[in-house]
C-alpha cells in the first residue's frame, strides 16, 4: 500500500532547490537585450591618399560618435597626432611613418584601440595595384561574453544542484 501526499522535510528542501536552481538558470540562459552600446573604430590607410589616415568611431547602434576624441600613438606609447571626430564620426589625421601604431578613441566613456601597420615604401620591382584601403577593426572579446557567461551559470548552477545532493545531510535516513 503507497503512502500518497506526504510530504518529508527533505522532499520539500530538494524540491525548493531545484526550482531555485532552474530558476537561476533560466535567468542566466535567459535573451536580454543589451542597453548600453559599445563604441567601434575602424582605421584606414587609404591608397589614394597616402599622406592621409582616416579614423571612424561609431557606436553599435550605427551612431556616429560625434566630438570623440582620437589619437594614433607609437610603440613607445608617444602621441604621434590627435583630433576629434566630426558629426559623421570621421577623422583625417595626418599618416605617421613606417611602423607599428595604436589608434584610440575615447567618446561618452566609452573606449577602443585599434592596432595597426604603416607600411613602409613600395619595392621597385612590385607592380602597382589599384588596392582598396587598407582597414583594421579591433578584435572584439566582449562579443562572445553572454555565451559565456549563460553557459558558466548553467555550469555552476548544475554543479551547486549535485553538491547539495550528495552532502551527507541532504540524505534522506533509511
Amino acid at each position: 500500500m503507497m503512502i500518497v501526499g506526504i510530504v518529508t522535510p527533505e522532499l520539500a528542501m530538494r524540491t525548493r532547490l531545484l526550482v531555485l536552481l532552474l530558476a537561476a538558470a533560466a535567468v542566466a540562459l535567459s535573451p536580454a537585450p543589451a542597453l548600453a552600446h559599445d563604441l567601434r573604430l575602424v582605421v584606414k590607410l587609404p591608397p589614394d591618399e597616402p599622406t592621409v589616415v582616416v579614423l571612424e568611431a561609431g557606436f553599435d547602434d550605427d551612431t556616429p560618435a560625434e566630438a570623440a576624441a582620437v589619437s594614433i600613438v607609437d610603440a613607445e606609447q608617444y602621441i604621434v597626432a590627435e583630433g576629434k571626430t566630426d558629426d559623421r564620426g570621421v577623422c583625417r589625421l595626418p599618416r605617421p611613418g613606417p611602423g607599428k601604431y595604436t589608434a584610440k578613441a575615447v567618446a561618452i566613456g566609452h573606449r577602443d584601440r585599434v592596432p595597426f601597420e604603416v607600411p613602409g615604401p613600395p619595392k621597385p620591382e612590385a607592380p602597382a595595384t589599384d588596392a582598396a584601403p587598407t582597414e583594421y577593426r579591433g578584435w572584439r572579446p566582449d562579443q562572445t561574453l553572454g555565451l559565456w557567461a549563460g553557459v558558466g551559470g548553467l555550469l555552476l548552477a548544475s554543479g551547486a544542484y549535485w553538491w547539495l545532493r550528495g552532502r551527507k545531510s541532504f540524505r534522506p535516513e533509511n
